[in-house]
């Protein structure tokens, strides 16, 4: 009677075994045939083509305060200790617009959080659409020593369809 009953729970065990190896195999191959279609398809790149041109298809209206993103703004001083200098980098999301004379505002915040200054200008550069642009450092105003923190918000850009 226990005989019977370790020959059906080794016939169990083997059954398990033989669809779990099964399975592995399967999952294999499907991974092995997903890889070679991707290799196949040049990867992501047609996907993204496709993206990019449903984006500009979409956008009718040019928006530079969406379209441009900062990467990269840190305030620092100018060698003489006086003055605000930024070292400002942007990038151009839009896959249609070009985007020139990028108007900014620069705000000091003080340590109870309230606005001490804002000084407003134009980085006259062009960035395309979906490239990025380092601006060489620049000159913005007088040094607030008693801000705690600043703020570079973008708040227009003069656009052009390309």
């Amino acid at each position: 009677m226990f005989e019977e009953l370790e020959e059906e729970e080794r016939g169990k065990r083997e059954e398990r075994k033989r669809l779990l190896r099964m399975t592995a195999y399967l999952v294999g191959a499907l991974l092995v045939v997903g890889a070679i279609v991707y290799i196949a398809s040049g990867g992501h790149s047609k996907t993204s083509q496709a993206v990019k041109s449903l984006a500009a298809a979409r956008q009718t209206v040019p928006d530079p305060v969406n379209d441009l993103k900062i990467v990269h703004a840190v305030m620092g001083k100018d060698p003489s200790g006086l003055r605000v200098m930024w070292s400002v980098q942007l990038r151009n999301k839009s896959a249609v617009y070009t985007y020139s004379d990028i108007q900014y505002e620069a705000r000091f915040i003080g340590p109870d959080g309230s606005m001490r200054g804002a000084n407003r200008d134009t980085i006259k550069t062009s960035i395309a659409p979906g490239e990025e642009e380092r601006i060489p450092p620049f000159i913005d105003g007088i040094y607030d020593a008693n801000a705690s923190t600043y703020q570079f918000v973008l708040l227009g850009a003069t656009s052009s369809a390309q």
